[in-house]
């Protein structure tokens, strides 16, 4: 006769405190949705200092740091949390699916072109439209791969594969330690990195140059820079810091230097979020969040019958009333909305609300502080366990079918008469 297992007790804090930190995590994924980008990196990482080193929510956790900061063009701190995501989970496919897009960020394009054939294994056949996204960046990667190993031999250097991506992370380590003005340290990463062979790119001498020359090491930093226009004449960087020499060796004074790493400015960021189907095939996109330069866009799977309508932006800066377009730059008019308010888990809620709207761009801007402090004093009314719930404007409803619904409880019929956004629409301050 077989023994009964015996069942693990959970102790009822511990219990608790994972039911909080999944609140958080639902809560942060929300922010993401909305665009709010920087807040949903703050919601995150206090959970870091009280989550196991290797449980799956901690990796749940980074995930959602990283593309945050990814979406944010904060590729290294990206970098960082899925690298310390994969320790924990390496048979992830999206985890490496992205860390080889920070990688690619952060010039390490050897190691991306790895990471996202590892993804493509990892991933299967039951996935074709989400493999299809990742051979994309994986035939990216490889363009990239081969253009550098073409440049390379055409210097008269062979070079491995293996190689190629030992030198992209010393050359990323002396730009890290750059920024962090460890200057002779990173004087010596570069040095590493021409004793390793890695010396024909002019980004390596150039770096090397600005380094030494903060360092007052002048005719050390001079050889390095024209090194560097040996390789390349047309290298602005070099050119540049070389021009300063001779003021910076009268002077002798504080110097800013140019650091030459991976260009980051206006790069084309998605996030595609999956919701699992219940008949168990795979996941099916709902919602994909577009940033370029300091516009965010987002797009979800239509929800209401109506046709959609508007663009929609939650201004979550309080100091700012938008009272001119940040699209057009014309004025902005006040207009009521009946808005549709989608409150976590399943609760729909109709709200009038005056919101600021331009007619030449289409685009409804409702401030958030106002909108959460309407629902409190609603729900303080008829429901106080709904205050502090998360919460989603997912569209508008006309009047005239507004006056047709009895019941705001009727969830059916505001699907019936609810028009989506055609977009949502986040603007990062710059």
């Amino acid at each position: 006769m077989s023994k009964k297992s015996k069942r693990v007790k959970i102790p009822a804090r511990q219990l608790l405190h994972s039911q909080l930190f999944e609140q958080q995590i639902l809560h942060a994924q929300d922010q993401m949705l909305q665009g709010d980008f920087a807040s949903a990196i703050k919601t995150c990482e206090p959970l870091l200092s009280h989550l196991p080193r290797r449980s799956p929510m901690r990796v749940q956790v980074l995930a959602t740091i990283g593309l945050a900061n990814g979406m944010l063009q904060r590729y290294d701190k990206s970098y960082e949390c899925f690298t310390e995501a994969l320790t924990i989970d390496p048979t992830n496919p999206n985890l490496w699916y992205n860390h080889g897009l920070a990688c690619r960020y952060t010039g390490r394009v050897g190691q991306s072109m790895r990471d996202f054939e590892r993804a493509i294994e990892l991933l299967g056949d039951n996935r074709r439209d989400v493999a299809r996204q990742f051979a994309e960046e994986l035939e990216i990667s490889r363009n990239e791969v081969q253009d550098t190993i073409e440049f390379i031999q055409e210097q008269g250097i062979d070079i491995t594969m293996d190689q190629l991506i030992e030198h992209q992370e010393c050359f990323r380590r002396g730009l890290n330690l750059a920024k962090k003005d460890k200057w002779e340290e990173s004087e010596q990463a570069f040095r590493q990195l021409i004793e390793m062979g890695g010396g024909c790119l002019p980004q390596v001498w150039g770096n090397l140059g600005a380094s030494l020359l903060i360092q007052h090491k002048y005719d050390e930093a001079e050889v390095a820079l024209k090194r560097a226009l040996e390789i390349d004449p047309e290298y602005t960087l070099a050119r540049n810091n070389l021009e300063k020499l001779p003021d910076i060796q009268r002077t002798k004074g504080p110097l800013e230097m140019e650091i030459d790493g991976p260009s980051t400015e206006n790069r084309k960021q998605t996030i595609t979020f999956y919701k699992p189907n219940d008949d168990g095939s795979a996941p099916t996109p709902h919602t994909t969040i577009e940033k370029i330069g300091n516009i965010v866009k987002g797009t979800r799977t239509q929800v209401g019958k109506q046709s959609p309508c508007y663009s929609f932006f939650l201004n979550h800066y309080q100091d700012e009333r938008f009272t001119t377009c940040p699209r057009c730059r014309i004025k902005t008019r006040p207009r009521k909305f009946s808005l549709v308010i989608h409150i976590a888990p399943v609760y729909l809620r109709l709200l009038e609300k005056t919101c600021r709207y331009c007619y030449q761009c289409d685009l409804l801007i409702v401030h958030q502080d106002q909108l959460e402090e309407q629902l409190t004093e609603h729900f303080t009314m008829v429901d106080p366990e709904m205050i502090g719930r998360d919460y989603m404007v997912i569209g508008t409803m006309k009047r005239s079918d507004r006056m047709k619904i009895q019941d705001d409880h009727a969830t059916q019929e505001m699907i019936e008469y609810l028009h989506d956004f055609k977009e949502t629409i986040t603007f990062e301050r710059v």
